[in-house]
């Protein structure tokens, strides 16, 4: 499959989530890991709905795909099993910033609450904790662009 062609079936499937998306508000001061991701799939969610498919011939393995989506599926059964239409909202998002956007699947800035980060370093997205997370048999570290921190 072609990324052109993704991403064109991602714009289709996600448009009935803009619902999901609460109100864009900033509050000054709140740098929880909730609220710094919720913005992070906003911006992208936005992305996605500004992007043109021009120039996006890169082919995506379909087996790699497949994985992907079987791994946030597996995620969601054990964290969030009854949230259907959040997991397959995030499934979205997290397809386009892995085989698209090529970008993190956490927002660069991010810190966990175990200290690890996730940051940008001149043009590379860096992890500290990506060694720790892809021990994680079902992890989606696997298919993140962030590279481990030397």
């Amino acid at each position: 499959m072609k990324a052109s062609t993704l991403l064109s079936q991602i714009k289709a499937d996600i448009k009935k989530y803009h619902d999901l998306l609460p109100d864009p508000k900033y509050k000054p001061g709140d740098d929880s890991l909730e609220s710094i991701i919720s913005g992070y799939n906003q911006e992208n969610f936005r992305k996605i709905m500004d992007s043109k498919y021009e120039g996006l011939e890169e082919d995506i393995n379909k087996k790699d795909l497949d994985d992907f989506k079987r791994r946030i599926d597996y995620f969601f059964s054990i964290y969030a099993p009854d949230d259907v239409e959040f997991r397959e909202f995030i499934k979205l998002i997290s397809i386009y910033l892995s085989f698209i956007a090529k970008k993190p699947l956490h927002p660069p800035g991010i810190v966990f609450d175990n200290g690890k980060k996730v940051y940008k370093k001149g043009s590379h997205f860096i992890c500290t904790g990506k060694n720790i997370f892809l021990k994680d048999k079902e992890s989606l570290c696997r298919y993140c662009v962030a590279e481990n921190e030397e």
